[in-house]
């Protein structure tokens, strides 16, 4: 994998330089927040059937579980020309297919687990991506991948998408990071597309301080590369 020396860095901003849609796993983003504190019932969102499903019960269980799934969507908009590009659901089921979450174990037990990302890499690839899993991930690391042109999917703790939190735990929620505050003592924030954030500017382009992000950063995600496969014309 290439990425870039920050030594040479002027201070600034270093952002993704293509177009960058946003998506949440939520159909309707302004929701987020009754979804997450209020107990809003997904099965009267007025947009769930966007995921591209008919299937109510489908959209409810998967629209909390599919931060890993919107981040992928993103970028395979950003990233691959296709003819059509797959549904969140499409995503879903396909990502599922390949063991990237498992719902029951081998004993029909209810476990509830994933995303595993190098099942994510493995769907990308099937349209085109071209993506490597970094078990170990530094914020300098991050950044370098940045500014190199790469998109980056990183492990955080949901709590980054609250206003007033503070941040108790690292990981457990995927969000795309696509650019970066650099001065002379480093980085200096991190530029989101956080598929659950409760606030509309903390769900496209949220700037999240660097001491934030840090705390609740476990340390691993994946990388997509800039200029990968063109499929379809």
């Amino acid at each position: 994998m290439l990425h870039t020396s920050l030594s040479s860095l002027a201070p600034g901003w270093y952002r993704f330089p293509k177009k960058l849609p946003y998506y949440a796993q939520f159909a309707s983003p302004e929701l987020i927040y009754a979804y997450i504190h209020e107990d809003f019932d997904g099965r009267y969102d007025p947009r769930w059937r966007d995921y591209g499903t008919e299937d109510i019960e489908e959209y409810v269980f998967w629209c909390m579980r599919a931060c890993g799934i919107a981040c992928l969507k993103m970028c395979l908009e950003a990233l691959v020309t296709l003819p059509q590009f797959p549904t969140m659901i499409e995503l879903i089921r396909r990502g599922v297919d390949l063991g990237g979450y498992i719902v029951h174990n081998e004993q029909g037990e209810f476990v509830d687990f994933g995303w595993y990302y190098q099942p994510l890499i493995k769907l990308g690839e099937e349209y085109g991506l071209r993506g490597y899993v970094c078990k170990t991930l530094t914020i300098d690391e991050m950044c370098s991948y940045l500014a190199a042109g790469y998109l980056v999917i990183a492990s955080v703790s949901s709590e980054i998408g609250e206003r007033d939190m503070g941040i108790t735990k690292r990981g457990g929620h995927l969000v795309l990071v696509h650019g970066f505050e650099w001065s002379e003592q480093g980085s200096e924030a991190l530029l989101v597309h956080n598929p659950s954030g409760r606030f509309y500017e903390l769900q496209a382009n949220a700037i999240i301080p660097f001491d934030r992000f840090s705390d609740a950063f476990a340390g691993r995600g994946f990388v997509f590369e800039s200029s990968p496969l063109t499929l379809g014309s």
